[in-house]
This record gives C-alpha cells, structure tokens and sequence, in this order.
C-alpha cells in the first residue's frame, strides 16, 4: 500500500468525497473537466489459478470528452488521482470567526476561507497502445499500458552459468532498458540457476518471480520489482462496500502442491521428467520453467505450503492508495472477519471513485485424492508430534484437527497470520478449539496504536510488515526516537543516520561502503593497500598511469590520452578513441574498429539506430533515421524515408527534390515538376527531349509546338477555331496515303483561251514536280471547256474553248523527300531503332 497521511485515509472513508485527477501526456496536463471516464485495470497473482511468476500488465483506458490531436503511439501518460483531504464546500462553517477588535457587523460573521486541498496519489506511467478520435461524438478514448510493452524482445544472457539469481534479474532489466527499485532487487535471491533460454525480457523475469514465489510489476514509480503478497493491515468496513458487493466463495483456497516439467540431458537423449512438491491433492500450481530443479522447486513449495484465503469477489468505494498483492481485511454476512489478497484491482473513475477487488481462484481440487486405508491413518495419527510430556499432540496447517484431546495445541495458517489454538473445556461441559494469540492485532489493539500519539512522540506507528524479504519484519514509523544507555543492534539496515561522536577505534569488522561515505581531510599516504571503491575525484591529475575498468565481457582502458576496450576472453582491442597530430600540428579525433567489428549510436527512448556503420567484407552503414537536414551558407539538403531535398537561396532559388507525392528539378523561371497525375515543363528557351516520350493523360501547350521529326497521332488532327454563334469548333485535318503538298488559285485565259501559270518558288521548294504524281486540276467558273495544256517542273499551262473563261486550279505534289512514304507502319522504325539501341 502505498504510503499516505491519515488525512487522506480518512477523506476515503468519509461519506462525501471530492476527487480530482491529473493526466500528463508530453507538456500537457488534463484534469477531471477534461475527460468523462478513465478505467484503471491492474493484476498480481491472479488468475483460476495461482499465478507464481505473473507479469500482469497493468492498463488505463481514458475518455476524453474532446477531441484530442497530436497524440502517438509509445506517448508516455502519467497518472495521478487525488481526494481533497480538506473540502472548502463542506467545511467553511466550522472556521472560527475573525476577530474584530470588540467591533459588531449586525449579525454577520466574519470567517476565515481555506482552499479545498488535494493530496494525490499516483496510479502509475502509461505507454499509449492506440487512440481513436470520435469527432461524431466530439471524444478521444486513448488506451495505453505499462513499460511490459517494451519487454518483449528475445532476452540473450551474457552471464557466466550458474549464476545467481539476483544476477539474472539485473541482466534482464539493464539489457531491457528497465529502471529497478534497487532495495526491492538487494533482497532477491543468490541462489544459482542454469542458463535461461528462448525466452522474452517479461517471460524470463517471470522465472525470477517463480523462484521468489512471487509476480514481477511496476510499481506506481514506474519501477520494475519482484514482489509477494504483504499484508498493510488495511480493513474494509461493511459500510464501504456497495449493495451485495461481496460474494465470497466458502471453499478456502489452499495450495496442495506444485509441480514442474523440465527436459534433463541423459545418455539416451533429453527426456522430459516432471518435478513435484507437496500434496498430489488440492489445488495444484503448474510452473513452466526450463530452468527449475527439485531443490528450487521445493524451496518455492515452503513458500507457499500455508498460503490460504477464501476467494470473493468485492464491489466497493475503492482506495487508489491500495495496491495489488495487499492483503486486506473484510467482514462477511455474518459478521465474521476474514482475510483474502487483492490479486486483481479495478478503479472507475467518472467524477466519483469506485472499485473492484477480487481473488478468483479456483479453490476445487484439480487432481483426485489418494485412498488412504485405516492403518496408514493409524500411522499418521501415531506420527503426530507430541509436547515435552509426552501427553498431547501438536498440529499445524489449515484443516481441523481430527480426533482432538484436551490441552491439544493447534498451529493455525490464516491467510498471512499464524494462531494459536487450544483443544479446551468450555463452560457449558462441552469441548472446542479456542484461539489464544494471533500475529493480527484486534481490531481494539489496532485503533489504539493508529490514534495514539504519545506526548514525547517516541513511536506514532508500529506495525508488522513484510515488505522486506517476505519476513515479518517490526516496523517503527516516526520521527524523533531516542535509544538512551547502552543499546546493542546485532544486525541492521540503516538506511539514513548522523551519529555523533562516533569513535573510529570502535569499528573493528565488516565494511564501509565508499558509496555511502563522505570522508574529508583524508591523508592518503595513509592509504597503503586494498582496493578503493566507489570514490568521486574532484581536482585531481593523474600522470604516467594506465587506467583500467573491468566489466564481464569487456575492459576499458585510458593511457595516453587514449580510450581502448579490450575484449577480456583474448586481449584483443576491438575499438579505440584518440587524439593524432596531423597537418601542421592541426589535431584530429579517430575512432579505429578493429577486425570486423561495428560502431552503432542507438536511441534507447526510440529503439532505433541512429547510425551504424560496419565492415566485414566491405564498408557499409545505415541509419534509422526520420529526418536529417545539412545546412549551408546559402543552400541545404534534407533528407527523410519520404523524401530528398536540395534547395538554395542563390539566383532563381534552384532546387531538386523527389517525395512520395512527385519530384521538382529546376528554379523558378526554368523547371520539371511531376506529381501524381501531371508532368509539368517549364523553360524560357527552346526545350528538346532527347528519347521517348508517352504520355498517357491530357496535354497541353500554352505556347507554340514545334516537332523537328516525324509526328503521328492516332487519333484526329484537329484545328480548333471560335466561331461567332456556335463557340469553339473542331476542324479535322486533310489526310492522304502519300506524304502530299497542295497550293491553290484562280486565273482567267486570254483571248486566245492560253494562260501560263508560274508556280509559287518558295512553295516548289517544298515539293517535287519532276516525279510522275505532280496532278494539276481545274475547275471553271462558266460554261467552257478549261485543261491543262502542258505541265512543268516550275510551271504549267491552262487552255479553255473560249477565251477568257475563270477558273480555279489546285496543284498536288509530293513533299521533296518524301516521295517513298505510303500508309508507313504505326511504330516509327526510327523510335525501334532507339529502343533497340537501349
């Protein structure tokens, strides 16, 4: 449980409570008038069965009653919800008047005004999984998780085996990025295991929390732990929970025993051999751990062996400073008070507060008891430990004692207390078992030592804890206590301390850790051997030394303004950072790889690879990156994975670029640009392109067209012209077989019906009138005869039966070079011969 002032506890106790949340996302904090709803899920140790090693990710879901913009997967949510331990709304009336002198107002009073005050508890740091704006219901619902999200890459230990277990535990989360609660990971244990293998980063430190039969979590810090069930002494009172909000199961739950299959190596092979602790009856835990062994096995069983509770189910008030794992005490239908872990724990949150706490596990047995015949209970009767005397019997566990005598003492396991029974006589003549003494104080004892405050405040709180190592520890919580006399501590954890006049002469074992210690005015010629640890330099020169740091796998060494790192398996450097004299005494920084090895600067936050550079047979490098700009005086170049980009302020401001959506090349008066549906060329002189081109969308040329070859169109030939009534009209273009020219005009034959026409020189020019298709036609203007006489190559001559008759002629003749062309082929043999040629 998290630790809260009484203040607070009391504010979620009361009848009216005032809540207030905060949600961080990135620099922006959202409070309740934000958001509608949020719903915090959070688990330990639950499941149908007794989940040793869960690694429950816990979750928010928040609604916001806006939408919400700019927010991305992996965005860190913190939040925090917190109860006003003084009300301004319900309290300004007990404030005492001001006093005004001996003045009187009429009958009004003075009072003094105290803001409403909020103490805020945190539910702990979100990675977003996904958001999804509603802008029809005007709402964002934003579901985010844990850091479990980033723990599920294959963990590859690097340690040597066995190795502690602890060890691993470190490995996991340095390698996985994790920040630990250091004083929780001190209390793991030593033990050695084998090498884990094939599992995730969660995976595997849910084997860790297996051997400390416990659940592996982040705490509200955002810390990674291993942890097991603590009782906080925290009750519930009937009036806290909702209407029939408590269903409890009345079949207790309690472990029968654990098993685990492992794959041994033998001289036949692997064979698969299934390790068991305890019982074969009852409830049953099934590990999957390719590490475990008998011994660890059995240690987790005495772990376990007494755990016991009866599983419910709770709809309540709710308390945000009550954490999974805690055990809490209750109060059934009839009064009795019992106590159950909170293995799983839901909050609401909606203006108001409310909760559920439940322990769902299945508490029937999954396997089928053993018959036991009559003599082996005999036995196990006779087996029953006996007192000093000889006379009565002692018993342990759970379940009732069979065949009892007076004065029998029973050992009892409660979920996390022990009692003492005893088989007594009652007044009534009849015989029952009596509990004497409990670890769980009375609910009198209890409200005693939370309310009293001695005046010389020696002590404020005691309280049995196992928050340590799963020991019950004695806890003292408070300030100002004096040890007077002559006081022994054997063995201690002192985490903060200022001793005064402390002798030096009176330490005469164990070890000072460097770490912890501030020593001034230190003579160090006194220092004469040993090995100093954990020591901060300021102000000080070292000449002529070689500097080593020695780690598992790799050792860093600093001599002579260099940094090596030496491999440790054969000596060998794999990198080394200096300083050289180059040019004139102009100092360079190099960085020499060794053999094949690679040099990668990596963003942790982001698990991406800036850059990465290797070279085993030939020199490569990439980098993960989103965007990286160069900049210059005048220009710069971006690039991005949807993107390249040079641009300049010089001239006309040239750039080129190339995107998902098109390319530029070019400047502001002469330029190519394409997108996704058009191709645009822009140039202030003549533009010639070079090879093919198809396009297969509309073109258009705001300026004049000129084709120096061929020029072909499959479909019409089309003059466009306005008209005056009818708008803009398309007239198709003239087209023979043969590459043909044509001039026209008019003449009138003289009075000798004879005219000679002179063709036009530029236009002849153009054709060939000595080929044998040279066609001259007339067409007269009245009843006449009119023919052609006589052609030439530059002229020909017009004849009528009557003198002058109009006419009109039309010239035909083959476009000079030409003459060969007839209903070419569609492809163009010259555009074949540059595909060809390609």
């Amino acid at each position: 449980m998290l630790d809260v002032s009484t203040e607070f506890n009391d504010a979620m106790k009361a009848e009216n409570r005032r809540f207030e949340t905060r949600i961080k996302i990135g620099d922006t904090v959202y409070t309740k008038k934000d958001i509608n709803s949020w719903i915090f899920t959070g688990g330990s140790i639950s499941g149908e069965t007794f989940q040793i090693g869960s690694t429950f990710s816990n979750s928010i879901k928040i609604e916001f009653c806006s939408i919400i913009e700019g927010i991305k997967e992996l965005d860190e949510v913190i939040v925090e919800v917190g109860i006003a331990t003084y009300d301004a709304d319900f309290n300004y009336t007990n404030i005492p008047p001001a006093q005004v002198g001996s003045a009187q107002v009429g009958s009004a009073k003075l009072i003094h005004y105290k803001p409403t005050v909020y103490e805020y508890v945190p539910l702990g740091t979100f990675y977003v999984t996904t958001c999804d704006p509603d802008r029809n219901e005007k709402k964002t619902t934003l579901e985010a998780s844990d850091r479990f999200l980033f723990m599920e890459d294959e963990y590859v230990s690097e340690l040597k085996y066995p190795a502690k277990i602890r060890d691993v535990a470190l490995e996991i989360a340095n390698k996985s990025g994790m920040k630990i609660n250091e004083t929780n990971f001190s209390m793991i244990s030593t033990t050695t295991i084998g090498k884990p293998e094939g599992y995730t980063y969660r995976q595997a430190i849910g084997l860790i929390a297996q051997f400390e039969a416990g659940y592996a979590r982040f705490n509200r810090n955002n810390e990674l732990e291993v942890k097991q069930l603590i009782d906080p002494k925290f009750s519930i009172s009937p009036s806290e929970y909702f209407q029939k909000g408590l269903t409890k199961n009345e079949l207790m739950y309690k472990v029968g025993g654990i098993s685990c299959t492992v794959s041994v190596k033998s001289e036949s092979g692997d064979e698969q051999v299934t390790y068991t602790s305890g019982s074969n009856t009852g409830p049953q835990i099934v590990l999957d751990n390719k590490v475990m062994t008998q011994a660890q096995l059995d240690n987790i069983y005495q772990k376990v062996k007494d755990l016991n509770f009866y599983p419910y189910t709770l709809n309540w008030r709710g308390n945000p400073a009550l954490e999974m794992g805690d055990w809490l005490t209750l109060t059934d239908r009839d009064g009795t008070s019992f106590k159950a872990p909170n293995l799983s724990y839901t909050l609401t949150f909606s203006g108001g507060l409310t909760a559920v706490s439940s322990a769902n596990t299945n508490s029937s047995a999954q396997t089928v008891s053993a018959y036991s015949p009559p003599m082996n209970q005999i036995i196990k009767d006779i087996n029953s430990r006996l007192d000093a005397a000889g006379k009565n019997s002692v018993y342990d566990g759970t379940e009732e004692p069979p065949y009892p005598k007076e004065g029998d003492i029973w050992f009892k396991k409660n979920g996390p207390d022990d009692e003492i029974w005893i088989y007594t006589k009652l007044e009534d003549g009849t015989y029952d078992w009596v509990m004497t003494t409990s670890t769980r104080l009375s609910d009198e004892i209890q409200e005693k030592i939370d309310n009293s405050v001695p005046s010389d405040e020696i002590v404020k709180t005691i309280n049995l804890s196992e928050e340590m190592d799963g020991k019950e520890w004695l806890k003292i919580s408070g300030a100002k206590i004096w040890l007077t006399d002559q006081t022994r501590i054997d063995d201690a954890i002192i985490k903060d301390a200022m001793i005064g006049g402390l002798s030096a002469s009176k330490i005469t074992a164990g070890k000072i850790d460097a770490s912890d210690v501030n020593i001034i005015n230190l003579n160090a010629s006194n220092i004469s051997t040993g090995t100093l640890k954990a020591i901060a330099l300021e102000g000080v020169t070292v000449k002529g030394s070689t500097i080593t740091s020695v780690g598992d796998n790799f050792s860093m060494v600093q001599k002579d303004g260099a940094i090596s790192w030496v491999r440790n398996t054969d000596g060998k450097e794999v990198f080394k950072f200096y300083t050289a004299v180059r040019n004139l005494n102009e100092g360079v920084v190099s960085l020499d790889v060794s053999e094949s090895g690679s040099f990668s600067i990596d963003s942790k936050k982001l698990s991406k690879t800036f850059l990465s550079f290797s070279a085993s047979s030939d020199m490569t490098g990439y980098g993960e990156l989103d965007r990286l700009s160069l900049y210059g005086n005048d220009n710069s170049l971006t690039y991005s994975p949807t993107s390249f980009k040079f641009e300049t302020s010089q001239g006309s401001h040239p750039e080129f670029s190339i995107g998902t959506t098109g390319f530029y090349l070019g400047d502001n008066n002469m330029y190519l640009r394409g997108s996704s549906n058009s191709l645009t060329i822009r140039a202030t002189a003549g533009t010639t392109l070079t090879s093919n081109l198809t396009v297969s969308q509309w073109v258009s040329f705001k300026g004049d067209a000129s084709v120096s070859g061929n020029f072909s169109v499959l479909g019409t030939k089309n003059a466009r012209v306005v008209t005056e009534n009818y708008g803009e009209r398309l007239l198709n273009a003239y087209e023979t077989p043969e590459c043909l020219f044509a001039d026209y005009g008019k003449g009138v034959t003289g009075e000798d019906g004879y005219l000679e026409i002179v063709i036009d020189p530029i236009f002849l020019e153009t054709v060939n009138t000595e080929s044998e298709n040279y066609h001259v036609f007339v067409s007269p203007y009245s009843e006449a005869n009119v023919w052609i006489e006589e052609i030439n190559k530059d002229s020909f001559i017009v004849r009528s039966n009557k003198p002058q008759v109009k006419f009109s002629w039309n010239l035909v003749a083959y476009r000079k070079n030409y003459e060969a062309v007839r209903l070419d082929n569609a492809v163009n043999q010259e555009l074949q011969d540059i595909d060809e040629e390609k």
